[in-house]
């Protein structure tokens, strides 16, 4: 009797792990992966991936009244938005928070030439996500322009909009979500975001680094880091081998930092934060570009080297990371427009000429039309 009560009860196991199985299957071949019985096996990486990179996002500012680019920002991304869908990945840094106009009060003091503080309209969250960005970071020296609350409105707008992002150390909270993960296409990104103020994940504490490296790497194929630090303005446009300080604060040893960033895991490392380009460089096989500059700061910081607003992508071998080849997309910033191709290649010519300047011994080249290999 036991042995027939067995068998029935085997056999309706059997029925709804097939159901189980048949969910299992489904749900796997979205993630990328074949499910044979009870072996459930990966799909092999591709052999490269694209990661698209820009700097600087201000979208138009509310504060303390509207100073919005043409067309309410309708066409800020149109001449850009076709080079970052094409990338696999594509990745700024948000220079400000998203948040209505009346949540936050000034931090700084509103007197000061040197009180800049940038709100977006929540509504323009949609022009991030409708040009193409995945990942966004937050650690910069605007983010905490109007305390904690607009950290928070600005992190529930890139959920929403199905934005990943990192970098922000909310004061108001003791604890700190300093990772990001994507899978497209079956790959999962590993994201994270490094600044120099207190208010952001530091790039200063080397133990903070290691370890979100680390938790990246435990789960992502690709590991992307990006970082806001350095000097600011046409003045710094070239990369010292030592730590900046502006206004008194020491803005981070940025190759030290990058070169920690890759031997920790990295795959590929990139940063702005001084308003200008500056050079690129391979290390270890892995693609580091130190400053994108201003992408689209609608008005603020769009004349000379500050407007110059590249985007470069990059290839990889997702299988260790290394570098295979690249390109500059030469655009720069028109007035309240956003960024706007440059058939001149502005942007080419000035990171060529300070990758050949502050690496004497650079293993790449970059041609004309921004093509980037290495030599």
């Amino acid at each position: 009797m036991k042995h027939f009560l067995s068998a029935i009860f085997c056999a309706g196991a059997l029925l709804a792990s097939c159901t189980s199985a048949e969910s299992q299957a489904s749900a796997a071949a979205e993630a990328d992966t074949v499910v044979t019985d009870t072996t459930v096996v990966t799909k092999p990486l591709p052999q490269q991936v694209t990661i698209a990179m820009v700097g600087d996002i201000m979208m138009g500012n509310t504060w303390p009244k509207d100073r919005l680019p043409q067309a309410d920002g309708a066409h800020l991304f149109d001449d850009v938005s076709p080079v970052l869908k094409q990338a696999n990945v594509a990745i700024g840094n948000l220079e400000g928070v998203i948040a209505p106009p009346e949540v936050g009060s000034p931090r700084k003091n509103t007197q000061s030439k040197l009180a800049f503080m940038f709100k977006m309209p929540p509504r323009y969250t949609r022009y991030l996500k409708e040009a193409g960005f995945d990942f966004l970071g937050l650690s910069n020296n605007h983010i905490y322009d109007f305390f904690s609350a607009p950290i928070t409105t600005t992190e529930q707008a890139l959920t929403e909009a199905g934005i990943g992002f990192a970098g922000a150390k909310d004061p108001s909270k003791k604890e700190h979500t300093f990772t990001s993960f994507k899978t497209i296409d079956g790959v999962t990104y590993g994201f994270a975001s490094f600044g120099t103020e207190h208010y952001n994940a530091s790039l200063h504490d080397e133990a903070l680094v290691k370890s979100t490296i680390k938790q990246l790497r435990a789960k992502a194929d690709v590991v992307v880091i990006y970082f806001h630090g350095g000097a600011e303005g046409t003045v710094a446009r070239h990369l010292p081998d030592a730590a900046e300080m502006f206004h008194g604060d020491n803005r981070g040893h940025l190759r030290h930092f990058t070169h920690l960033c890759i031997d920790e895991g990295a795959d590929l490392v990139f940063g702005s934060g001084p308003h200008v380009v500056r050079a690129i460089e391979l290390y270890k096989g892995h693609f580091i570009a130190y400053s994108l500059g201003n992408f689209c700061t609608c008005g603020m910081g769009i004349v000379a080297q500050t407007g110059l607003a590249p985007v470069i992508t990059a290839t990889i071998d997702p299988n260790g990371g290394k570098f295979v080849s690249g390109k500059i997309h030469a655009f720069r910033q028109q007035y309240m427009q956003g960024p706007k191709t440059d058939r001149s290649g502005e942007a080419i010519k000035e990171i060529r000429s300070l990758t050949e300047d502050d690496f004497k011994d650079s293993k790449l080249t970059i041609a004309d039309d921004g093509a980037i290999t290495i030599k």
